[in-house]
């Protein structure tokens, strides 16, 4: 997620720098044909291009509120798992008498949400970006590790390095997770530790962080739909080849140099629909590893905080912090 109140230049430069490219050679292109080999008949009316820009810019406009909607549920499904995590962590250390099944119980489950995390960053071909640019500005941190290698610190972190081979070969293993939650749970009331009341109000928790999980994974493993995605990039296109051509006769018509205004007239148009397009394809995938997904990170890091506040223990982990103003 970026955090600064503005873009700065560089950040602006890398993600325009190739449509600035394209539509110089294409509006350069068309002032040549039309000024230096006087074939004026390439010259279109305005009118219907700005028509099919009218379009163009509905159809964009549609395309990102869908982006949007998909970027907004994922916050709201992690805002969730925060809460299950805080309401889970305080009925246990209420109600469970054993401390050492508590604390043990409850590193579980700061390891299952860091699992989570992992299992979310995972790369899926089709539905991340073809050009990958919003990856690679600011570069990948430390956190987003290969899954098997993360896997081994998250348990190794929270001294449940037994789990490694059973969670390893699990094709979910954030869920198997839950699986054993629950069954620490039944244990519990097994051993009439626990009353009816009692486990069905821990294990509604457990529940509830399934649903919640399933519902990141729809996001994660449904892209937006391609006649959404692919139209839109298709339709911009379009326009963008056909502008400049509609701008040659106007601006032609106000001076000798006039012509030459085709140029920066259409790179800036065309920017402006082009980073449009951008903005929704680069939401779309809210758990992408990108410099305008959802912090799952920090997320992590702060519920983390919260479950040892609760414990009383003293050795917090530090907050995460925006590097170069992206915090992931």
């Amino acid at each position: 997620m970026y955090t600064g109140k503005e873009f700065s230049f560089m950040i602006l430069w890398h993600f325009a720098r190739k449509n600035l490219l394209i539509s110089f050679i294409i509006s350069a292109t068309a002032v040549v044909i039309y000024g230096f080999l006087d074939l004026k008949f390439i010259a279109i009316p305005f009118v219907p291009i700005a028509s099919i820009g009218t379009a163009v810019a509905f159809y964009v406009g549609f395309k990102n509120n869908q982006a949007y909607d998909r970027l907004w549920e994922a916050r709201r499904l992690w805002g969730g798992i925060t809460n299950a995590s805080r309401n889970l962590s305080a009925q246990m250390i209420a109600l469970v008498e054993d401390k050492e099944f508590v604390r043990a119980f409850l590193l579980r489950h700061i390891a299952y949400i860091n699992i989570l995390r992992l299992q979310l960053r995972k790369t899926i071909p089709w539905a991340t970006s073809k050009e990958n640019l919003h990856q690679t500005f600011h570069g990948e941190r430390n956190e987003l590790q290969e899954f098997d290698e993360g896997l081994k610190i998250i348990l190794t972190k929270n001294n449940k390095m037994e789990y490694y081979e059973t969670l390893l070969s699990k094709q979910n293993t954030a869920s198997r997770l839950l699986q054993i939650q629950i069954a620490e749970l039944t244990k519990l009331k097994r051993a009439k530790l626990l009353d009816e009341y009692e486990h069905s109000d821990l294990t509604k928790h457990i529940n509830e962080l399934f649903n919640l999980q399933g519902g990141c994974e729809r996001i994660k493993t449904t892209p937006l739909f391609r006649q959404y995605s692919v139209f839109s990039r298709v339709f911009v296109k379009i326009f963008i080849v056909l502008l400049p051509f509609g701008l040659l006769k106007d601006l032609s018509a106000l001076a000798n140099w006039g012509i030459w205004l085709t140029i920066p007239f259409s790179m800036l148009i065309s920017w402006v629909f082009f980073t449009m397009e951008q903005i929704g394809e680069y939401s779309e995938n809210p758990f992408d590893n990108s410099i305008n997904d959802i912090p799952i990170s920090a997320i992590c890091i702060n519920i983390e905080i919260d479950i040892k506040e609760m414990l009383d223990d003293t050795d917090l982990p530090a907050k995460l912090q925006p590097e170069n103003n992206v915090l992931l």
